[in-house]
Order: C-alpha cells, then structure tokens, then sequence
C-alpha cells in the first residue's frame, strides 16, 4: 500500500474540545483535538454513515448524531454493541505548527 502523509492544518486550527472535518481525496476524516493531542479518524458512522465530525465529543469518545453510536477516536473501536465494530483511525504528527495524517492509501 502506498503510504502518504499529508499536511491538513494549522495546529492553532483545533481547538481544543471541538472536532473538525476535512476530505482528503474524498476520504472523509475527522479531527479532534483532547487535551492538546490531536487524533484524526473516519468521520463516517458504520451504522448509517452519519458524520461523526458532527456529533458529541466527550474525552476520547465521539458519538453519532444520527442514532448514538459510540467509538473510541483513539483505538476506532466501537463503546456500544455491537462491540469489535471499528472506524480507521489515522496517525497524525505535527510538525512545527502543521497537523499531518498518514493515509495507507490501497493499491
């Protein structure tokens, strides 16, 4: 798989406690930042594809606006049944004041 990392923003950019969308050739990720330490996730709910980007952010968990489903924006492991469902989670590095996401792009 080829792999990339790709700047999406300033780090003053995420405000702490909020979550923000961006697409990445029309990969749609979310961003949040808890405590300083940005996480970059699928902003797609495996349930009925609502945009976690839109829902409540409460520490490390994100839950679905559409019907309440819960993931860890950490691990992408779903809180509520049926557990073992997941979201991508995405690396992310930050280098002077840019937020980067590695994407492992299929071939």
């Amino acid at each position: 798989m080829p792999r990339e990392t790709i700047p999406v923003a300033m780090t003053g950019d995420i405000t702490p406690g909020r979550m923000y969308y961006i697409d990445i050739d029309g990969l749609p990720i979310a961003l949040a930042n808890v405590g300083g330490q940005i996480y970059a996730f699928g902003d797609t709910c495996r349930h009925e594809g609502g945009s976690l980007s839109s829902g409540i952010l409460i520490d490390e968990t994100v839950t679905c606006p559409w019907h309440g489903w819960a993931y860890s924006i950490r691990t992408g492991r779903a809180i509520v049944p049926p557990i073992g469902i997941r979201i991508p989670i995405y690396p992310v590095t930050i280098a002077g004041d840019t937020v980067l996401v590695t994407i492992d792009w299929p071939e």
